[in-house]
């Protein structure tokens, strides 16, 4: 557990570092048991990765939970966590919601942005596992948006059979895919309950709940 926490720390930290925690040695010159950080107003593009050290270096970050692990971030509802996943994501941002790629798992998932609390999502699934395509000539964009393309595009574009739905629903794109080390972190909670919380390539947060119904929405904006 702590290898696999303190990987997806050092490739947060790889992807994200800006400044340096200020660490405060011991009078022997040994390091503490807790790294005391340097507070920063407003949040810097470390402070997912600043926040996890000093859970890390907390004694027991989460005493009321029966399995013991940290969040990832500062996590104020009352649910206890799942273990962390570090796995390289691709995000590309639509007119009208995201989609997001992650290499664990496989996952695509559809966020769909229609302006209520509860935004609709779907986990898209190629089962034939179909051949990635590039963009298509007869599918211009109006200046400015973007056409995706590889794995995006087989869900956009409705090469997948049941995601017709989707270029419709999300309109074109306004910037181009970006690959990113993201965070993955579920509660360990089951039914209406199950939720799960991601980072973007901006250090945002996107919360996901698992239930009959399922929604997304962010916990925290972009921090970059």
């Amino acid at each position: 557990m702590r290898q696999r926490l303190m990987a997806a720390l050092l490739a947060l930290l790889l992807v994200n570092c800006r400044n340096n925690p200020t660490v405060t040695t011991a009078p022997d010159g040994t390091l503490p048991a807790t790294i005391v950080l340097q507070p920063t107003m407003p949040p810097t593009a470390t402070a997912l990765a600043e926040g996890l050290i000093v859970r890390l270096g907390t004694p027991d970050p989460s005493p009321n939970c029966p399995e013991h692990y940290p969040w990832f971030f500062d996590h104020r509802a009352h649910e206890c966590a799942a273990p962390l996943l570090n796995s390289w994501a691709v995000m590309q941002p639509f007119e009208h919601g995201l989609m997001v790629w992650f290499q664990e798992g496989g996952r695509t998932y559809i966020l769909i942005e229609e302006g209520s609390l509860f935004k609709p999502y779907y986990e898209a699934i190629d089962l034939a596992g179909s051949s990635l395509p590039d963009s298509d000539p007869s599918l211009v964009p109006p200046p400015g948006l973007y056409q995706p393309v590889l794995g995006f595009a087989k869900f956009w574009r409705g090469l997948v059979p049941g995601y017709e739905w989707v270029r419709e629903g999300l309109g074109w794109a306004v910037a181009p895919e970006v690959g990113y080390s993201a965070l993955w972190q579920c509660n360990n909670s089951g039914g209406e309950a199950a939720r799960c919380y991601f980072t973007g390539p901006r250090d945002e947060i996107i919360a996901i709940t698992r239930g009959s119904v399922q929604y997304w929405n962010y916990w925290q904006g972009p921090v970059r």
